[in-house]
C-alpha cells in the first residue's frame, strides 16, 4: 500500500469542482499518464509516501517530522495559550 500525493492532475474533476483546469499554471499540472507511471514506479521502489513531483523527498519529510513532533509536544498542555485568554 502507498499514498500518492501528486501535483494537480489534469482531469475533468477540476471543472466539475468549479475550478477550471485552465485557471491553473500549466507548469504545475501533471498529466494522468505521468501520475500513474510515477505511482506504479513507486510501488516498485517501496515505501509508503510518494510525491511524484518532488525530486528529493527525504529532507522535506525529516523537516516535517521534526516540526510535527515539536507541535505535538507543545500542544500537550491543559492551559490555553495567552492569546486565547478572555480579558487577559
Amino acid at each position: 500500500m502507498q499514498t500518492v500525493l501528486p501535483a494537480p492532475v489534469a482531469t475533468e474533476g477540476w471543472d466539475k469542482a468549479g475550478l477550471p483546469l485552465a485557471s491553473l499554471d500549466p507548469a504545475t499540472v501533471m498529466s494522468v499518464a505521468d501520475c500513474v507511471d510515477a505511482a506504479l514506479a513507486g510501488l516498485d521502489i517501496g515505501g509508503t509516501i510518494k510525491v511524484p513531483s518532488v525530486e528529493d523527498l527525504a529532507p522535506l519529510l525529516a523537516d516535517y517530522d521534526s516540526s510535527r513532533f515539536a507541535l505535538l509536544g507543545a500542544a500537550q498542555s491543559g492551559v490555553a495559550a495567552s492569546r486565547y485568554k478572555v480579558g487577559g
